[in-house]
């Protein structure tokens, strides 16, 4: 593993979801897409770091993140399809040239916001974070 802490990765989460929402009150769509992404892929990796996993791809996180969290239901099934959805508008967003709705960046403002939520609750009360 590399030499960061998991504290240092929650500090990423954080500072990805506030970009986020400061996003959205400028009605930066493309971006709130990307951050609210970035926040959750950035929680799924503080996951996996406490099981000592490095993914070298996001489908390689995606694919473990499912089989170590979501298939044994410690993370609840509709925070990976969140993510699923999260990872396709971030797609559109960065890679296609349609207007991103405000409608679609709430909602994965919303998505990201509960996705670190459960993330943050799981580490705490695993005693992993304070």
């Amino acid at each position: 593993m590399n030499d960061h802490t998991l504290e240092d990765i929650v500090n990423k989460v954080k500072m990805f979801l506030n970009e986020a929402q400061h996003l959205m009150t400028c009605e930066g769509y493309y971006g709130v897409m990307s951050r609210a992404y970035y926040a959750m892929f950035h929680s799924m990796q503080a996951l996996l770091y406490i099981r000592n996993i490095e993914a070298k791809s996001h489908k390689g996180a995606h694919n473990a993140f499912h089989k170590e969290f979501i298939s044994t239901q410690i993370i609840a099934k509709e925070h990976g399809l969140a993510l699923k959805r999260s990872f396709e508008k971030r797609q559109f967003s960065d890679y296609d040239y349609d207007e991103v709705s405000q409608e679609d960046a709430k909602e994965s403002l919303d998505d990201a916001a509960r996705f670190v939520e459960a993330v943050i609750q799981y580490l705490k009360e695993n005693n992993h974070l304070q």
